[in-house]
């Protein structure tokens, strides 16, 4: 019973929060007789989703794996940017604004001029996705690397620490929580990006499925690739939580005390 209580209090919540719009739902959308190509029952979603499951999973292949480019590419640029800035401040002086100035402009107006440089395809997806994905990391991973307590900075300066050791046993342990925070709303930003550049210009992915179904009044299957991309941001933003909990990180005081020693 008190298994029961706590799926009830946690996770079941949700479960039965989420079944019980289902219900009403279906029952709407059938007792207002509702025209199916407006709103489509959720059996009408799930029916649609049984017989082009193929074509679905087709689609939603090609927009995983371009989030996943833009999404490692993202990281990449703005984990060495923040170790750039963090090492030599002219650097965050210069570019800092730069990067703040570029997420004022909505990438929905960017994105037209990014398929015209590059054409459309994979690559014109993954920079988009990047471009918008890299910012949280980014103001993340400063704010951590800036959280250093100054007592250890102070201890760390006493025994003579050199920047990389200063930087690897106090500086990024420190930062670590910081860091995932943004990888974890880069997640769902990266998923936002994909659909973004296939809205514009794209012959495949969910974006260009959501959007074909609606001109062709199939809008059944427009919901069922929106659940499906809902799952797939679900489950990289999950992902990147047990990530985060499967690591192991030291203390900082702990290295303190190995640099001392």
């Amino acid at each position: 019973m008190s298994g029961l209580r706590r799926w009830a209090g946690g996770q079941g919540a949700a479960v039965l929060t989420l079944a019980a719009l289902l219900v009403f739902w279906e029952a709407a959308v059938v007792g207002l007789d509702i025209q199916r190509f407006l709103l489509p029952a959720p059996s009408d979603v799930v029916a649609e989703f049984i017989k082009d499951h193929r074509l679905i999973f087709g689609h939603a292949i090609q927009t995983v794996w371009g989030i996943l480019a833009g999404y490692v590419a993202a990281v990449i640029f703005a984990l060495a940017a923040s170790m750039a800035m963090i090492r030599w401040p002219l650097v965050e002086r210069m570019i800092m604004p730069i990067f703040v100035a570029s997420q004022s402009v909505p990438k929905i107006a960017i994105a037209p001029l990014i398929l015209l440089w590059i054409g459309a395809g994979a690559g014109s997806k993954i920079l988009v996705v990047a471009s918008i994905a890299f910012f949280p990391v980014v103001i993340n991973t400063m704010a951590g690397f800036k959280q250093v307590d100054q007592g250890l900075m102070d201890v760390f300066r006493s025994v003579d620490a050199t920047s990389r050791q200063t930087f690897l046993r106090l500086r990024l342990p420190y930062a670590v929580p910081y860091i995932f925070a943004g990888l974890r709303i880069a997640t769902t930003l990266a998923v936002l990006g994909a659909i973004v550049a296939e809205w514009l210009a794209a012959t495949d992915g969910i974006g260009y499925l959501v959007l074909s179904g609606s001109f062709n009044f199939n809008t059944a299957r427009s919901f069922a690739a929106i659940i499906l991309l809902a799952v797939i941001g679900m489950s990289f933003f999950g992902a990147m939580g047990a990530v985060e909990r499967a690591l192991s990180w030291r203390r900082p005081s702990e290295e303190a005390t190995r640099v001392q020693a």
